[in-house]
């Protein structure tokens, strides 16, 4: 298939404007996360790493600790760039439209526009409504939805422990060290999938040019966690085919070989036999995703798509309100 008749099939299967109730319409993004730095991935007050044990692979049920990438620590900086993003575009092509000052002091988490591709997409429950446009509260559900990721590696493989120091500015003295942090090394590799419920094309692709920009994940972003996302598959079905724990278990059989788009294809094939709407189902191949994700990445959004993204979120909104006002 050419590239143009993949770019045409993978819009046929989505959606043209965002619906009022979400359909079975789903689209998989599969990936591996990997660190690139030292990267602080906990929840606990008591500074370890949040671990998780599970079978060696999916043919070994031997356990194994592996580290875990919580759902909501790869969710909370995707959502912050998507946010940031969208206003950058916003700004670039100066849009005008009846909501613009709600769209440009959208602020997560309380202060949501509801007018916004991210609001549309991530979410948005309001506590408070203050905006001249909508006087009613009304909430949006969320149509991306995350999953826990864990490492390929066993946890003793990929965790380390880091001293800090105190240094005394005018002397630039070392005294005594401040404490120990537990780092995930770098290179670790994390399986993850981020799924779309009923998406427009104007969403995807800027769902996917946003994992492959956003670049710093877990505690203390200011000094580590540098982590580069690799897009492996890609899975269109009226239904979620395929878990990250699945997808790490089938990652971990001794016989994988090194190329992995190769190998997350046949593990999707694997488990697309087992999806309930078959008619429905389409999985990208290794060359497919290749392209198209190459193509996503040197696609410069222009004035109109962005306009359009921004129109159907509006349009979106109206119709809950409309609906809300009964």
């Amino acid at each position: 298939m050419n590239d143009n008749a993949l770019l045409e099939d993978v819009k046929r299967r989505l959606v043209t404007s965002i619906p009022i109730l979400r359909t079975p319409l789903t689209v998989q993004i599969l990936m591996i996360r990997q660190t690139h730095d030292y990267t602080i991935l906990r929840t606990e007050e008591t500074k370890e790493l949040n671990v998780a044990v599970t079978p060696t692979s999916i043919s070994d049920p031997t356990q194994r600790a592996r580290v875990v990438f919580l759902a909501s620590k790869q969710k909370a900086p995707e959502t912050r760039e998507f946010a940031a993003m969208i206003k950058e575009y916003y700004r670039l092509y100066k849009l005008e439209s009846e909501a613009e000052r709600a769209i440009l002091e959208c602020e997560i988490k309380d202060k949501l526009c509801r007018a916004c591709p991210r609001c549309t997409l991530f979410g948005a429950v309001v506590t408070e409504q203050k905006s001249p446009i909508w006087k009613q509260r009304w909430n949006i559900k969320h149509r991306i939805e995350y999953s826990s990721a864990f490492s390929i590696e066993p946890y003793d493989m990929i965790s380390e422990n880091v001293t800090f120091n105190a240094v005394t500015e005018s002397t630039q003295l070392t005294e005594q060290a401040l404490g120990v942090t537990e780092n995930v090394a770098p290179l670790a590799n994390f399986p993850s999938i981020v799924s779309l419920n009923s998406p427009t094309w104007e969403e995807l692709v800027l769902v996917i040019k946003n994992i492959l920009r956003c670049k710093s994940y877990g505690a203390e972003g200011r000094t580590k966690g540098d982590t580069v996302n690799y897009i492996t598959g890609l899975i269109f079905a009226n239904e979620e085919v395929l878990t990250p724990l699945e997808y790490v278990l089938e990652l971990s059989v001794p016989e994988i070989g090194d190329d992995l788009v190769q190998a997350t294809y046949d593990i999707a094939r694997k488990y697309g036999k087992m999806a309930t709407f078959q008619e429905a189902l389409r999985i990208l191949s290794p060359e497919e995703v290749e392209s198209f994700v190459d193509y996503v990445q040197e696609l410069q959004p222009g004035r109109e798509f962005v306009a359009k993204a921004f129109k159907d979120s509006l349009d979106f909104g109206k119709q809950i309100d409309e609906l809300a006002k009964g």
